[in-house]
């Protein structure tokens, strides 16, 4: 790949940022930081957040926090009953003790099977770097 040149619109690095996050407020304030940073920075590429949701949570969750920035929205995998910890929770109320890792690689998964990526290279980030 040849070395990018400064004259060159920032839309034409073949660089997607994302990066996994949930839908409550500790995340909220961690993706507005990191939003905030993409672009101030002039980050080539683009970004987009991968938000893990609940339906229940989705509906209660307020507009002006889903429009913050680039969103793909996804089933949240933390209390999910393919996760070892929630299988034998013997109440079945999503209230057991969850494991929230499961959300980043399923994101990923979701987000390059459910939309279509041009970009050649896909940067994963953590809201709290």
């Amino acid at each position: 790949m040849p070395p990018l040149k400064i004259s060159e619109p920032v839309a034409t690095v073949p660089l997607h940022v994302v990066f996994s996050a949930e839908c409550i407020p500790a995340f909220d304030w961690q993706s507005v930081g990191l939003f905030y940073s993409f672009y101030h920075s002039k980050q080539p590429g683009r970004i987009t957040r991968l938000l893990a949701c609940e339906d229940e949570q989705l509906r209660a969750y307020p507009k002006v926090n889903l429009e913050m920035g680039p969103t793909f929205v996804h089933k949240n995998m933390r209390y999910d009953e393919m996760n070892e910890a929630e299988k034998f929770d013997q109440y079945r109320d999503g209230k057991g003790r969850g494991y929230a890792s499961y959300n980043k690689p399923y994101s990923v998964m979701a987000w390059l099977e459910q939309t279509h990526v041009v970009e050649e290279m896909v940067l994963m980030m953590d809201t709290d770097m």
